[in-house]
């Protein structure tokens, strides 16, 4: 029964996916998705498609956290794409967040590009939670981020780091693997 139940929401996920990467091109027409839309339905849909550890709900209770920090691009967006959703028995909450320590206890945490120079303190401040961090900064899943967005040819398009959201103790599905490209870590210099 849940397997049909996932595959369901799979093949929800890939329609979406497909009408998403057709949809945001810069054209004329006025109803095609903004690029903040398409990115808040993709973060509805990572929540549907990972599996955190138990004990990252200890704090939050019924509530999937997604969190912004930095310089919000959303605005009402991400509040209005999910609203009145659940996940996994979880209702779905918007927080928005002006340090990192703040964000301790999300689960999924957007990470906007006016925070680029704080990065590298970011993400050993991340090391042992169980967030998902996700980014339009260019090139954070080869940088220790998990998720993040690309724009190719004009299609919202995701990186996915797998050892980063192993290290975290997370569990991404294969369904939503199959649409990300996947990517490694880069060798740190000494910057």
């Amino acid at each position: 029964m849940w397997q049909r139940a996932l595959c369901v929401r799979f093949c929800l996920l890939l329609a979406f996916s497909i009408a998403v990467s057709g949809g945001v091109c810069a054209r004329a027409d006025s109803s095609a998705p903004t690029t903040p839309q398409v990115q808040a339905a993709f973060l509805f849909n990572f929540a549907k498609f990972v599996t955190w550890p138990n004990e990252a709900f200890q704090r939050s209770g019924d509530s999937l956290i997604i969190g912004v920090l930095g310089e919000d691009p959303f605005g009402a967006i991400l509040e209005d794409t999910l609203r009145d959703k659940t996940v996994m028995g979880k209702k779905l909450a918007v927080k928005r967040f002006a340090s990192i320590h703040d964000a301790a206890h999300c689960h999924i945490l957007f990470l906007s590009t006016s925070e680029e120079s704080r990065l590298s303190h970011m993400m050993t401040v991340l090391e042992k939670t169980n967030i998902l961090t996700v980014s339009d900064m260019e090139q954070f899943a080869e940088h220790g981020g998990m998720v993040a967005f690309t724009l190719e040819d004009q299609k919202v398009r995701f990186n996915v780091n797998v050892g980063a959201v192993e290290r975290a103790g997370l569990k991404m599905g294969s369904q939503l693997l199959k649409l990300a490209r996947i990517v490694s870590d880069k060798p740190r210099t000494g910057n």
